[in-house]
Formats: structure tokens, sequence, C-alpha cells
């Protein structure tokens, strides 16, 4: 069933996107996957394996357990187990039944097909919300590729609101809390310039994992005031 679930995944992602290219919305499912589950499963992987679920359906693909997690969440299920119960409980209608009733009906099969594809695009494009990346933080905004690229929007997230900020810490900083964990974290951007972050993930521009801060980055880069 990964090849079931990848590919309806890749389905709802072309309408959310509002492109049928492979590339947006295996960044889009990619990046739902971090999201949901702070692992990585690059967009590189999920398009080969789209490719074979869908040019060689004979051939099983195998999805690691935390995306095959995240993928069901992003269709609305509990889990892969929910997924699996929701999907094994549909009726099989065979081939030629299909043929014998569409033959029947196919004027008006293809006037519901029209009026249910744009209610169900207007819909997940209306209900789903988004954000993008503006100076120093998240902002919400609507799904509008007027004024944003596909890349620029992101799947909302309260926590990615409300927590992620860029900053330029001080030699003061309170870089880690009382137990020792760390509360910084860095990267470069697109100008390979030094950029400090309130909480891990990708970085903005780049889309490259930030690492925790050291003490060793404290003092030469910060202290030192070499990053400005």
């Amino acid at each position: 069933m990964h090849n079931e679930l990848l590919k309806k995944a890749f389905e709802k992602a072309e309408k959310e996107t509002e492109t049928n290219r492979v590339s947006p919305r295996a960044k889009l499912l990619s990046d739902f996957i971090f999201e949901d589950s702070r692992e990585q499963y690059g967009e590189k992987s999920l398009r080969d394996k789209y490719a074979v679920a869908t040019n060689n359906p004979e051939s099983k693909i195998r999805l690691k357990k935390h995306a095959k997690e995240a993928l069901s969440h992003y269709l609305g299920y509990e889990d892969y187990k929910d997924f699996l119960n929701a999907n094994s409980e549909r009726e099989i209608v065979s081939g030629s039944q299909v043929k014998l009733f569409v033959s029947k009906n196919k004027i008006t099969i293809m006037i519901s097909l029209v009026i249910i594809t744009g209610l169900l695009i207007y819909n997940s494009v209306t209900r789903q919300r988004w954000m993008v990346w503006q100076k120093d933080h998240y902002i919400e905004v609507k799904f509008d590729l007027e004024n944003y690229d596909i890349i620029q929007l992101k799947l909302y997230k309260e926590e990615r609101i409300k927590n992620f900020k860029k900053i330029k810490p001080n030699c003061d900083y309170e870089f880690f809390n009382a137990d020792g964990s760390v509360r910084v974290w860095y990267g470069k951007n697109i100008k390979r310039e030094l950029e400090f972050f309130t909480d891990h993930g990708l970085h903005p521009e780049t889309g490259k994992t930030l690492k925790p801060i050291t003490q060793y980055m404290i003092n030469k880069y910060i202290c030192n005031n070499e990053y400005n």
C-alpha cells in the first residue's frame, strides 16, 4: 500500500500547488514530512519512488516509517494504520462493471467530474493555511501564485510562526538552556552569509538543515563579531 499512499499524496499535492509537475509537488511533500516528523525525506527519493509507483505499478516501493506516517497525516488519516484500514475496506469493482457503467452514463459522469474537481480544488486551496518567510520570520498568507512563488509557500505551522525567528545575537545572548540544551541554530544564506535562528529546522532560503550552535561558533563568529 506504500504505492497507493504515495500516489494519493502526490494527487493531493497537485491540487494544492495547482501544477502537475513532479518537482514542486515532491518539495511540498518533503517539507511536510520534515515539519510533521522532524526527520528529513528528500525530494529526489520522493520523485524516484513516485516514478516507480506510476510507471511500474507491479513494483512495490518502500517508504521509511516516519515518511509513511507523515504522508498519512497529510491525507487526513490518524496514522498509517488508519490509512490501511480505510482503503482496504473499499469495495473493488471489476473492470467490466466500470466500463458498462461509464458507457451508460458518459455525459453525466463528465459533468459531475468537472463540478466535483472544481469544488475540490477550490475547497482544498482555500481551506489549507499557508505561510511564507518574510525577512526574519514566517507570516501567514493566502495561496497566491501571483505574489508568491510556489517554492516560497509553505504549509502553515503555528509553532513555526511563533518560535522560528532569525536573530542577531551578541556575546551576552543566552545560547543554552539551564540543562545545556541549545537555544540557537545557524546556517548560511544564499549569499554565503552566516545567520542565526531561534529554532531548529531548514534554512528559509536555502532549504538546508540548520546546525546547533557551539561554543566554538560563539567565540569565533559572535563574540568576535565576524559574521556582521
